[in-house]
């Protein structure tokens, strides 16, 4: 459980920007599923908007758990090559490439789902989340 949990720290401070940074420019287009969700009532989504967001998530959810595992996996093998002495730059490499490419598949995924909220959503809802994000 300890190595678990010290992989998960790995994979977390590999993930993550060396410093704290806002996000693109881009992303003020789109809104977290939790946004949308906790406004729902406000937005006077419909329940065909809120069933489709709602399968939207959970087939992400169900889709990345399984690449996360791959990657804590990945860290481990990371790590195991990395306690090498010497170290074997090539399959090192190759390893992280490995969890690399399947952050950037969980990343595909959690893009793809803001892209389908915000198509799910009308103008008029959308421009009422630009409002409720700016005012929290």
């Amino acid at each position: 459980m300890k190595r678990l949990l010290a992989l998960a720290f790995c994979a977390l401070l590999l993930a993550a920007p060396a410093h704290a940074e806002e996000d693109p420019a881009f992303m003020q287009h789109f809104f977290a599923p939790e946004l949308v969700l906790k406004n729902a009532a406000a937005l006077q989504l419909t329940k065909a908007q809120r069933s489709a967001i709602t399968r939207d998530i959970g087939q992400v959810t169900g889709a990345t758990t399984e690449l996360q595992l791959s990657m804590l996996e990945g860290f481990g093998a990371v790590e195991d090559l990395a306690a090498a002495d010497p170290v074997d730059e090539k399959a090192l490499l190759a390893a992280i490439h490995d969890v690399l490419m399947a952050e950037m598949r969980v990343k595909e995924a959690h893009m793809g789902l803001l892209v389908r909220i915000r198509n799910t959503l009308t103008p008029a809802q959308r421009e009422k989340l630009r409002r409720i994000r700016s005012e929290g």
